[in-house]
């Protein structure tokens, strides 16, 4: 082969493997990433709660919440409350209403399916509760009650009654855990959770553990 040959070779071979790592497109387990319309969740209650979440340039931008008891409506960057951007699709988030107390919200994130929780409280006398370890039942994987949400740390498993706010535990291990949120099913093989019962296939070293604890919620 000639010299010139060669190298032009070389040259083709290069600029095929650049433009095809630059055209892989981002994984997603959303049939449909594009958030367009915005959102609106709306509680029974005669005070009229609600939750709406509008988006911009296909991801959820603004979260928005209030009732009729209230002056102003509360207002936030999704992304800074986070303290990251997700992409969403409609069949993955849901929100639970405590009258005008406050809201669940919860939903998994499109570019890695990791599971988010919010309690948004009505009163600006309360913190939000975040919670971007969530284990919830979007998942195939994961079975949650109803009325109950679930999430994580290194070392528990915890299960509320989002009505109450009764909790319940179950522990993982002794030690911290080396748990990649992003990458859920690396640790969680598989969760179930009830009122009477919190059990989970725990992934670890390529071994799966089963642990089981008997609760009451």
């Amino acid at each position: 082969m000639k010299p010139f040959t060669l190298l032009a070779l070389i040259i083709s071979v290069f600029f095929v493997t650049a433009c095809s790592s630059g055209d892989k497109k981002k994984i997603s387990y959303c049939d449909n990433a594009c958030l367009q319309d915005t959102l609106r969740f709306t509680g029974d209650d005669p005070g009229k709660p609600y939750v709406y979440i509008s988006p911009k340039a296909c991801s959820p931008d603004t979260l928005v919440w209030s009732n009729k008891y209230l002056v102003n409506n509360r207002k936030m960057d999704l992304a800074y409350l986070l303290g990251q951007p997700v992409t969403i699709n409609a069949k993955y988030v849901d929100c639970y209403f405590k009258d005008t107390s406050y809201a669940w919200l919860q939903f998994n994130d499109c570019s890695t399916f990791r599971g988010f929780l919010l309690k948004l409280p009505y009163s600006k006398q309360y913190d939000i509760s975040k919670y971007s370890s969530a284990l919830t039942k979007f998942d195939p994987k994961f079975k949650i009650g109803d009325g109950l949400i679930c999430y994580a740390d290194y070392s528990f498993v915890y299960v509320e009654d989002m009505a109450t706010g009764n909790k319940a535990q179950l522990k993982l291990a002794d030690e911290e855990l080396d748990i990649d949120f992003n990458n859920i099913h690396a640790t969680f093989d598989s969760v179930n959770v009830t009122r009477t019962r919190i059990f989970v296939n725990l992934k670890q070293k390529g071994k799966i553990t089963p642990l089981e604890k008997t609760i009451s919620l």
